[in-house]
């Protein structure tokens, strides 16, 4: 009985990571700037705020990709747990995680003791 709530279980979280996964990385594309044509780049020009908003919006884009890539490694790094059969159970201690916890967050590696250390 056991073994089946843990397959209903692990089947549930595979379905979510899997569909996470997906949404981030089209996200990630989206925020990926298409390829400059060669020669050209974004220049400050000779008047104050000539392409800063340019610029500006170029970085911010880029770190929301790679603050999403983050979160794209978190649920690979849970995947790959689920695959090898330590998905649920924390990294750092070796307890299980709270099923709370995994509902709230299923690319936890990391009971929520865990969590905030290094």
């Amino acid at each position: 009985m056991a073994e089946a709530l843990a397959g209903s279980r692990d089947g549930r979280a595979r379905e979510q990571l899997r569909g996470r996964l997906g949404e981030l990385e089209r996200e990630i594309a989206g925020l990926r700037p298409g390829r400059p044509d060669q020669g050209t780049q974004i220049g400050y020009g000779k008047r104050a705020g000539d392409h800063v908003n340019e610029v500006t919006e170029q970085r911010d884009r880029s770190r929301a990709a790679a603050e999403l890539e983050h979160l794209a490694e978190q649920v690979r790094r849970a995947l790959e747990r689920l695959e090898q059969g330590g998905y649920g159970i924390c990294e750092r201690c070796g307890r299980e995680i709270a099923g709370p916890r995994l509902e709230a967050l299923p690319w936890a590696v990391r009971c929520i003791d865990c969590a905030g250390l290094p």
